[in-house]
C-alpha cells in the first residue's frame, strides 16, 4: 500500500473516533442544559404562581393547576415527565412537571406547573443527523487536507525515488534530485547523493579493473598460444607431443573462460545498451548454417520449425544467446540423434536427447555448474544465457522429458 494511502487511512479511524466521541460528549451536555433550563423554567412559575397567590389574584397561567390543601397534608417537591394527550395532532406530547406544596397567607396550597418539552429520542436523532452531516463534511475535508498537503510534501521524495528507480551506475547522466524543506528528507537526500556518487566511482573502477585484467590477460595468453603452436611444429618427442596438445587445450579453455568472465561483467553492470530490431528467424539460419558441419560430424540430425520472430535487442548478444544454446544442444547430445528447433511468434525451444544431469537442476544455470562426465567445458555458457535473457525481459525455462533436455526462451 502507497504511503499516502496509509496515512489517510489511519487518520480516518482517528477522525471517526473523535468525532464520535465530541458527539456524544455534546449529546450529554446539551441533555443536561436543556433539562436544568426546563427545572429552571418550572422554577419560575411556581415562583410567579405564588406571588399571584400571595396577592390574592386569580391564577391564570397556561399548563398549571393551583389547589388547596389540609394544613395535615406533608411538604413535598416532585420533578417528573408524563405524557398528555393533544387532540390537533392527536397523540401523545411528551411533558415535564413540577409539584409542590406551599404555604401562602396562612393556607396550603398544592402547585402544578408544566411544560411541554421534546422527546429525547427526537432529540438524539436531530442531534445525530445534523452532527453526521457535520463530521462527514470535515472528515472529508479533513482527509482530502490531510492527502494533498502530503502529497504536495511528499512529493520531492517520490520524485526523488522514482529517479533513484531508474538510476543506473553505467549511465553517463548525473541523477537530478528534488530540493525539499523538510530536514529529514535533505538528511536523505544528501546520503543517496553520496551513495550513488561512490557507488558510481567503484563500478567504473571495477570496470577499468575488468577490462585491463582481461587484456593483461589475453596477451599473455596469445603468447603462449603462439609459443606452444611453434613447439608443436618441431620434431618432439611423443610424450612432448601429448604435453603440449594438453597445455594447448588448458590455454583455449582459458582464453574462453576470460572471454566469458568479462561477457558476464559487461552483463552484470548492463553495458549492452544499444537495441535495434533483429529478425530471430534470419539469426538463427545463420547460425546453423555455420554449424551445419559439426552437427553432421556427430551424425546428429536437425529438426526444424521457424516462423518470423522480432525482437528488439542488442545484436551481438542475440549472437552469443543462440551460439550457447545450440553448442550446448551440440555438445550434450547423444550421436547419433535427432535435435528439435522450434521457433514461434513468441518462444524459442531446443530440444535434444541427453543423459539426466548429474547435479541438482536448480543449478543449471549458475556459474561453473558443470557435470562430471562434461569437463571440457567452462560452466559459463548458460549462465550468459540467463543474464542476457533478464537483461531484455525474457524468460528462460529447462525441462527433462521422456530422455530429452528442452530449452524454452519465452519473449514477451
Amino acid at each position: 500500500m502507497k504511503l499516502l494511502y496509509k496515512t489517510t487511512l489511519n487518520f480516518f479511524p482517528a477522525m471517526t473516533f473523535i468525532l464520535a466521541v465530541a458527539g456524544l460528549s455534546l449529546y450529554l451536555l446539551l441533555r443536561q442544559e436543556v433539562t436544568d433550563e426546563i427545572n429552571e423554567q418550572l422554577e419560575l412559575q411556581v415562583e410567579l404562581i405564588e406571588e399571584e397567590l400571595a396577592a390574592g389574584r386569580s391564577i391564570n397561567f397556561p399548563l398549571a393547576s393551583v389547589s388547596e390543601m389540609p394544613f395535615s397534608s406533608a411538604a413535598s417537591k416532585r420533578l417528573g415527565d408524563t405524557l398528555i394527550y393533544d387532540r390537533l395532532q392527536d397523540k401523545k406530547e411528551g411533558y415535564y412537571y413540577l409539584t409542590i406544596t406551599k404555604k401562602i397567607n396562612q393556607r396550603n396550597y398544592h402547585i402544578m406547573v408544566m411544560t411541554s418539552y421534546i422527546g429525547w429520542e427526537r432529540y438524539y436523532k436531530t442531534i445525530f443527523i445534523s452532527f453526521l452531516a457535520v463530521a462527514f463534511g470535515i472528515t472529508l475535508m479533513g482527509v482530502l487536507l490531510n492527502y494533498y498537503s502530503n502529497h504536495n510534501l511528499w512529493k520531492p521524495f517520490f520524485l526523488n525515488l522514482e529517479n533513484l528507480k531508474q538510476f543506473s551506475v553505467s549511465s553517463s547522466q548525473p541523477l537530478q534530485w528534488h530540493d525539499s524543506s523538510v530536514t529529514e528528507f535533505k538528511e536523505l537526500q544528501q546520503s543517496l547523493k553520496e551513495l550513488t556518487e561512490r557507488s558510481r566511482r567503484e563500478y567504473l573502477a571495477l570496470r577499468e579493473f575488468t577490462e585491463n585484467a582481461s587484456h593483461e590477460i589475453q596477451t599473455p595468453l596469445g603468447i603462449i598460444q603462439s609459443k606452444l603452436d611453434r613447439m608443436s611444429q618441431l620434431e618432439v618427442s611423443e610424450e612432448m607431443a601429448r604435453y603440449i596438445v594438453q597445455a594447448k587445450s588448458g590455454v583455449e579453455r582459458l582464453t574462453k573462460m576470460n572471454k566469458n568472465l568479462l561477457l558476464l561483467a559487461k552483463l552484470d553492470n548492463k553495458a549492452f545498451v544499444e537495441k535495434q530490431p533483429i529478425e530471430l528467424k534470419e539469426l538463427l539460419r545463420k547460425h546453423l548454417e555455420q554449424m551445419d558441419d559439426l552437427f553432421i560430424a556427430r551424425k546428429i540430425t536437425l529438426v526444424i520449425d521457424m516462423t518470423s520472430l522480432t525482437v528488439f535487442a542488442n545484436q551481438y548478444l542475440c549472437e552469443v544467446l543462440l551460439s550457447n544454446l545450440l553448442s550446448n544442444a551440440l555438445r550434450y547430445s547423444f550421436s547419433p540423434s535427432e535435435v528439435s528447433i522450434v521457433l514461434t511468434s513468441h518462444q524459442l525451444i531446443i530440444t535434444n536427447p541427453g543423459e539426466l544431469l548429474d547435479f541438482p537442476e536448480q543449478g543449471l544455470f549458475d556459474r561453473f555448474t558443470k557435470g562430471w562426465s562434461h569437463t571440457q567445458g567452462t560452466g559459463l555458457g548458460l549462465a550468459i544465457v540467463r543474464q542476457i535473457c533478464v537483461l531484455n525481459g525474457w524468460t528462460i525455462s529447462y525441462s527433462y522429458q521422456k530422455g530429452c533436455h528442452s530449452f524454452k526462451v519465452s519473449f514477451p
